[in-house]
């Protein structure tokens, strides 16, 4: 019987681990960039672009003035919303926005047919003397891809 050299043994342990800690690399494994939304009025609610909307539905939605940390963040699961005419509305009954303030809206869309293909819209939005106007978001409020992210 031939002995293992413990260099091989040690380096073969050492890879089987690493596979076992963080598992094996493939396509679930890469992040998926945010999309970002932009903010419209309706006649008794604020609405969010969809594009491509297909059969997607909200599970979630989270409405937070800007700047409210992560661990602070209000989320409602499973809204009684619905995307219609790709346009994600959101009434006053549902959420009252108030005079002035700027907000990050943020919303997971789910598909039955695209069912390993959640998608994540980030809007961000401002209200000032009853208007509404979509604001730039920071990279620390939108996940996109290395290359478009600001370089300072």
């Amino acid at each position: 019987m031939k002995r293992i050299k413990p260099r091989l043994l040690y380096s073969a342990l050492s890879v089987a681990s690493l596979v076992i800690l963080t598992g094996c690399p493939g396509s679930g494994d890469r992040l998926r960039p945010d999309e970002e939304a932009t903010v419209t009025k309706g006649e008794d609610s604020l609405c969010f672009g969809v594009p491509n909307a297909e059969d997607y539905q909200p599970a979630d939605i989270a409405i937070n003035p800007r700047g409210t940390p992560s661990r602070e963040e209000k989320i409602t699961f499973d809204p009684a919303l619905f995307i219609a005419a790709e346009k994600l509305c959101v009434p006053s009954a549902f959420y009252a926005f108030p005079d002035k303030g700027q907000f990050i809206v943020s919303y997971v869309l789910t598909s039955k047919r695209h069912k390993d293909e959640p998608r994540r819209m980030v809007a961000g939005l401002e209200i000032s003397q009853g208007r509404f106007f979509n604001i730039p978001l920071t990279d620390m409020e939108i996940l996109r891809p290395y290359s478009e992210m600001n370089k300072q």
